[in-house]
């Protein structure tokens, strides 16, 4: 295959990432509409409560290599565009070269970020640095780059990206509702008086898969979390903000 030059890479990858977003999407709409809990109920007689609990089922497989397959290609895309803008410079670019995402800015003893971007032209290096979560210190994790870097790396060296399911539980017909320690990390229990648990109503609504780093504490607290409107914004950023910012350096 004859290569090619300027975003031609980068734009093939960024397509098969919406490939994968589209498809993560029909999965998860397919998913919620399954009924992907159990439902169980008790009473807690000590304390004159009853208690409703649902725990969630766990993801079909399809979602959570999706995710993964969804953020290398926009994360590879990116150091395909690193290389193709270091070969303006030399016929054999450092083969460190890569797109950095950084969340700290880089000083200039920074060897790694120095090897990634050595043979970047220094107009485009400046934009690859305004790029940069850092510009957005402290609220660098709410930048789209550094939300796809965590997920690649999540996907790479621990675990599957996938965080928990959105239920959202409404109980009406009752004086009081509150929610009890969760038995375990994929449960939510809701609480209401036990005399009143015969007029009880519980609705279940699933508002759709959470990706990010994976509940592992008791009390449901996960430290980075995305919804699909998340990996939406992802998307929209690099592939209408900030590859074309580099077209500039491949005229047609």
């Amino acid at each position: 295959m004859p290569l090619r030059f300027g975003l031609t890479y980068t734009q093939m990858k960024l397509g098969r990432a919406h490939e994968h977003l589209s498809q993560l999407k029909d999965e998860i709409a397919r998913f919620c509409k399954s009924k992907p809990y159990t439902e169980r109920r008790y009473d807690d007689t000590q304390n004159a409560r009853h208690i409703y609990c649902v725990e969630q089922k766990g993801t079909p497989d399809p979602i959570g290599t999706l995710i993964g397959e969804f953020a290398y290609n926009i994360r590879s895309g990116l150091d395909n565009l690193a290389w193709q803008l270091a070969l303006l410079t030399t016929d054999k670019p450092n083969r460190q070269t890569a797109f950095p995402i950084e969340s700290e800015c880089p000083g200039p003893s920074n060897k790694s970020f120095n090897e990634k971007v050595a043979d970047i032209p220094p107009d485009a290096l400046r934009v690859i640095e305004a790029l940069q979560p850092y510009t957005r210190w402290p609220a660098f994790k709410e930048h789209a780059l550094w939300q796809v870097n965590k997920l690649c790396n999540l996907d790479k060296h621990q675990v599957i990206p996938v965080s928990s399911i959105d239920f959202r539980i409404r109980v009406d017909e009752v004086s009081s509702a509150g929610g009890p320690a969760h038995p375990n990390r994929n449960t939510t229990c809701i609480a209401v008086p036990i005399a009143e648990k015969d007029q009880a109503k519980f609705n279940v609504e699933v508002a759709g898969v959470v990706f990010g780093e994976p509940i592992d504490k008791p009390q449901g607290v996960s430290g980075f979390e995305l919804g699909l409107d998340g990996l939406s914004a992802i998307y929209q950023f690099v592939r209408y903000d900030a590859v074309p910012r580099f077209e500039i350096f491949f005229p047609k």
